[in-house]
Formats: C-alpha cells, structure tokens, sequence
C-alpha cells in the first residue's frame, strides 16, 4: 500500500503532506511530533480518529480516499469510479480498516534506535560473506544455482563462502551486500582521514544487517503493506557513521514505503541534497499549510 498523502484538519484549516513513493525524511521532528505523526498516520489507514484523511494506492492499484471527517460517517471513496467502496473495508468490529484482510489486521511497523540495536540476530556467515569479493562471489552463487552446479562451480563457491549454502546466500543477499558496503565505505574513510568512525567490522556488519532485517520483515507480512517509520532509528550511533548508512539506504527500501522521522539537522541536510536526484523527498516542517 501506498500513501500518497495525509491531510490534518484541525482549527478550521488543514494541513497536507505528501510523501515520496519510496523514501521520505521529515525533518524537524522531536519526539512528541514523531509520536503524533505514527498515531495520525496509523489513525488514518485502520483507526477511528477523526479529522485526518488520507489519499493511498491499495496493493491492487486503486486509488482511494479515505475520509475521517470530525463528524458524520467513515467512507473509502475509489477516484477512479467515483464510487463509495467503505463496505469493502469495514471490519468485523465496524472500523473501516484499510490494513485488514483475509490474513489478519497487519499495523504500521516503526524502528527505533532500539529496535536495530535489540532486535537484531548477529550472523557470522553474513559477516564472513560480506568481507569476500562481492562481484566474484555472487558469480559464483548464479553459476551454482543457474548451471547446473557443475564441480567446477560448487569448488568456485566454496573457496569463496566455504561452507555456508549457497541458497541461505542468496536468500540473504540484501543483508550481505548492504555489510559490504559499509564495511568498504568505512574502510576508504580510514584510508583517508584520521577522523574515520570507530566501528569494528562486526559492528558494521551488525549495524547493516540490522536495518535490512527490519525493512525485511515488514517485506514479508501477508496482507496489506503500510508505510515503515524509522522513528529517530540511527541517534545513538556515532555522527560520522549515520551518512554511511544513510548512503545505503535508498537502495535497501525495496519496494516498501519508507518514512524516516528526525530532528536531527544532519539527517535533514542529507536529505536535502538526496532530494534533488528523486531519490527521495524531503518535507520540512512534517505538515505544510495548505
């Protein structure tokens, strides 16, 4: 699911805020605006706070408002028909309900710094496979799953990844590139200046594995998937590391919507810069006037 807008009302006026396809930062965000924003947006999508509405495209390509208006009825309304389709989304419970389906009620998923420091499982053939050749190693898995898995292409494989099986790999490509990358990011500041973050490999690894293993798992909830927030996810790692794994970033969202949530000035400049590519979009304050 994607959210194309949320918009607030409140004080006879509203505010609006649209959000970029794949990554959006909101900037100047302390804590008690980030809490707001994940209540306003989850009140949105599968809730029944009033006054705030929403503009999404479901998993099957529909546009849809949805309307929470301070008094009367909840309704979904299809742009395309015009038609009023609330009914399909009216749970058991009489909420409309974007997020339910035949699998269950899926909710908003947020990271905290928390989350990527405690919730993530430390690997050591994620950690050994991202200090190989990148390039030679995933030639390596494509010869052995893709030809046949002659002896020439499983003796290529295990010289590079030793034991660790070849599909375990490919399944968690992702997480192994992203640990690579950081690690040669890191590697080449050391290189160059005396300043380099102090960051282990294992602790890199960890770190770049933490984030992929939190995006993955919002990637592989059945039902609908709504926006991840990365609440403040990276204020307790050291400053000189958080522009290295802001860099991976946009290429670990994947298909998912991800909102990252700061009020951290670096992030916000980063941002601004990332924004001129498409990469991402960068709201400032969260809620503009409309």
């Amino acid at each position: 699911m994607l959210v194309e807008r949320l918009i607030v009302e409140g004080d006879g006026h509203a505010a609006s805020v649209d959000f970029h396809a794949r990554l959006t930062v909101l900037g100047g965000m302390p804590a008690d605006a980030r809490a707001a924003f994940s209540s306003l947006l989850s009140g949105a999508l599968h809730g029944t706070v009033r006054g705030v509405h929403a503009e999404v495209v479901d998993d099957t390509g529909r546009r849809l408002v949805v309307l929470r208006p301070s008094s009367g009825p909840h309704r979904i309304i299809d742009v395309a028909t015009q038609s009023d389709v609330t009914a399909q989304h009216r749970g058991f419970d009489g909420r409309i309900d974007l997020l339910a389906s035949h699998y269950g009620r899926t909710t908003v998923t947020c990271i905290s710094a928390a989350d990527l420091y405690n919730r993530t499982p430390r690997s050591d053939a994620v950690r050994s496979l991202s200090a190989v050749d990148q390039v030679a190693l995933w030639s390596a898995a494509e010869d052995l799953v893709n030809r046949g898995g002659g002896r020439g292409a499983v003796e290529a494989w295990r010289s590079l990844a030793g034991d660790t099986d070849v599909h375990w790999a490919l399944d968690h490509r992702p997480e192994i590139q992203a640990a690579a990358r950081l690690r040669q990011h890191i590697a080449a500041l050391r290189s160059l200046s005396s300043s380099a973050p102090e960051l282990s490999d294992d602790d890199a690894v960890a770190l770049a594995q933490g984030i992929v293993s939190q995006l993955s798992t919002a990637t592989n909830s059945a039902g609908p998937r709504p926006p991840v927030l990365l609440d403040e996810t990276f204020d307790q790692l050291e400053p000189a590391v958080v522009p290295l794994l802001l860099e991976l970033l946009p290429g670990l969202v994947g298909d998912l919507q991800v909102m990252l949530l700061t009020e951290d000035e670096a992030i916000a400049s980063w941002a601004r810069l990332e924004s001129l590519a498409g990469e991402l979009s960068l709201v400032e304050p969260a809620l503009a006037n409309d």
